[in-house]
């Protein structure tokens, strides 16, 4: 009676045990399968599902007449799946040669606790079908593609580059790389126990949208030969550099754009990263001589001056405490307003910002953006330096009449330039033409003219100044362009120190001007840097000869009526004033 007692005790104390053990498992599995459910089917996946991205293709650029700049070519990514490759010394030597790697390093990546490791990134088809016909286990290609371009170096400051995975990490490349760069497709595939994805076991496919290809307002002819003027007056020049702009100065549309050196976007790994600025942009520089057309076009725009009004221009003018000289000593003297322009005399430049005062001064080189960006579809762009009003000094007027004491970029000077060309309206730089999709081309209707800041009676007067800077007695006249009437102006500005403390004794050389003078087209400017001579009209003055005489022609712009080849200019040296206290 007793053992059956404590037998139906243990039972009784088994059967509570196994039902509060049900009743676990039960609550437990209520739980998971219940109030945990999405977290466990999200767990569930991570481990069962590999979701594999579907990378775009990039768009292409064409410059304006279509010719090809930048284009994504097919080819092959190759991987291993480690685990997969059982000979990895046999297999890295295979692989070694055709992927000119060392076997060593192959069998190193082969050996890793991996289920995936690259061998080589963006590799040629007729290398990676090579690699195929090998047929080595555990070897994997995936489709990709690649940015070529396949005019080597020309533009290349301007197109940019793209990293490895095909986004834009430098100039148009990476400014319109939303554009270009498209969106990523996407499919959900089920894996093995091994991690291999199972074949049509697809669950979710997000179908990639390919690059948008976009046309450009650049001119390859033209490039092709700013870029060659470029080189040639560096080297000629013993310049540490050189900059180029040819724009349309009445649409602004950006023709070419240029520095010396520059670099092959093909060979990435011989890229200086100082050869990749476009210097045009990103880097600033006190214009000097170059400067006195906002000086000049504000004297007459105010009435303070006509071009044939007559000033006695002093020997040297003392400012505050600061003495200004011309460039060479020369004595008292009567010119007429033209001439002070043309010859481009410091002091009676001075003498007449002077008499316009420091407050029209300063409006007038705000109207023309100087210190500001231009605003061009462009990254990187930098504003340059205008002193506010309120921080002049006693001498601020004297010198940034001048070009001294305020920095701006060769393309702000393109469009103070082609401002006076096109009779007073602001430029809107920019580079995109259009957009290129299906079989359909949408113009983007971007840059064009803006608001009217000078008058066309102003503008007339200054472009008769500036013709005359090309004339013999003028400082620029090796830029004159036969049969066709040229308006320019020089600029050699000596370099600040880089701590701001003084100057350095070394010159940046500029001449900027447009043609035809009497219906202007293109506006182009050039800037030396540290070339010998340092003086703008015997050195970017010749080489913006070279430049606007090819556009014109390119550009099938008919000649000025009834004007003789060298009528302009002669051979005669010009040397505007330097900047100087």
């Amino acid at each position: 009676m007793a053992r059956r007692k404590a037998g139906d005790k243990r039972l009784t104390v088994v059967t509570v045990v196994l039902l509060a053990a049900l009743a676990i498992i039960a609550g437990k599995l209520v739980i998971i399968q219940g109030l945990e459910a999405a977290h466990y089917k999200k767990l569930a996946a991570q481990q069962r599902d590999v979701d594999i991205k579907v990378a775009p293709r990039r768009g292409s650029i064409t410059d304006r007449e279509g010719e090809i700049l930048a284009i994504s070519e097919d080819c092959s990514t190759v991987y291993a799946t480690p685990y997969l490759v059982k000979n990895k010394k046999a297999v890295a030597s295979k692989l070694a040669p055709v992927l000119g790697e060392d076997p060593a390093d192959l069998e190193k990546k082969l050996s890793e606790k991996s289920g995936f490791v690259y061998l080589e990134r963006k590799l040629d088809k007729t290398i990676a079908d090579r690699i195929k016909k090998m047929k080595l286990p555990g070897i994997g290609f995936v489709d990709e593609s690649k940015r070529f371009y396949p005019l080597g170096k020309l533009a290349s400051q301007v197109l940019g580059v793209v990293d490895i995975d095909n986004k834009g990490q430098a100039g148009l490349e990476m400014y319109y790389n939303d554009l270009l760069g498209g969106k990523p497709g996407e499919v959900v595939l089920e894996k093995d126990a091994a991690g291999n994805p199972i074949p049509g076991s697809e669950k979710k496919q997000v179908q990639e949208v390919d690059g948008t290809d976009l046309q450009l307002t650049l001119d390859k002819d033209i490039q092709a030969s700013v870029e060659d003027s470029l080189a040639t007056a560096v080297d000629a020049y013993s310049a540490k550099a050189g900059t180029a702009v040819v724009m349309d100065c009445n649409t602004g549309d950006i023709l070419a754009m240029a520095s010396s050196p520059t670099f092959d976007p093909n060979n990435r790994d011989k890229i200086d990263p100082d050869a990749m600025r476009n210097r045009a942009i990103t880097d600033v520089y006190e214009p000097g001589s170059a400067m006195k057309i906002v000086t000049a076009v504000a004297a007459l725009q105010e009435g303070v001056v006509n071009p044939d009004t007559v000033i006695n221009v002093q020997s040297q003018l003392k400012v505050a405490d600061s003495t200004f000289k011309d460039a060479e000593p020369l004595p008292t003297r009567k010119l007429t307003f033209s001439q002070i322009i043309s010859q481009s005399s410091n002091v009676g430049t001075i003498q007449v910002s002077q008499a316009l005062g420091s407050k029209r001064l300063d409006e007038y080189l705000n109207r023309f953006g100087v210190g500001h960006k231009t605003g061009v579809d462009f990254p990187g762009e930098v504003g340059g330096l205008l002193p506010s009003l309120s921080a002049w000094t006693g001498t601020s007027c004297a010198t940034i009449s001048i070009g001294q004491g305020v920095s701006i970029t060769p393309l702000q000077l393109a469009c103070v330039a082609g401002t006076v060309a096109n009779g007073g309206r602001k430029i809107c730089p920019h580079f995109l033409k259009a957009k290129v999709e299906g079989t359909a081309v949408k113009d983007m209707g971007l840059g064009g003219l803006g608001e009217e800041i000078l008058t066309k009676d102003t503008c007339t007067k200054m472009t008769g100044i500036m013709e005359q800077v090309l004339s013999p007695t003028g400082t620029g006249p090796k830029a004159a362009v036969n049969y066709y009437r040229v308006a320019g102006k020089t600029g050699t500005a000596e370099k600040p120190e880089k701590g701001g403390a003084g100057y350095s004794g070394t010159y940046m050389a500029t001449f900027v001007g447009f043609a035809p003078a009497e219906r202007p087209r293109i506006v182009c400017m050039v800037v030396l840097d540290e070339p010998t001579p340092i003086w703008g009209g015997d050195t970017a003055a010749p080489t913006f000869h070279d430049i606007m005489s090819y556009s014109l022609q390119h550009l099938k712009i008919p000649p000025s009526w009834g004007m003789p080849a060298g009528a302009q200019g002669g051979n005669t040296n010009g040397g505007d004033s330097p900047t100087s206290d």
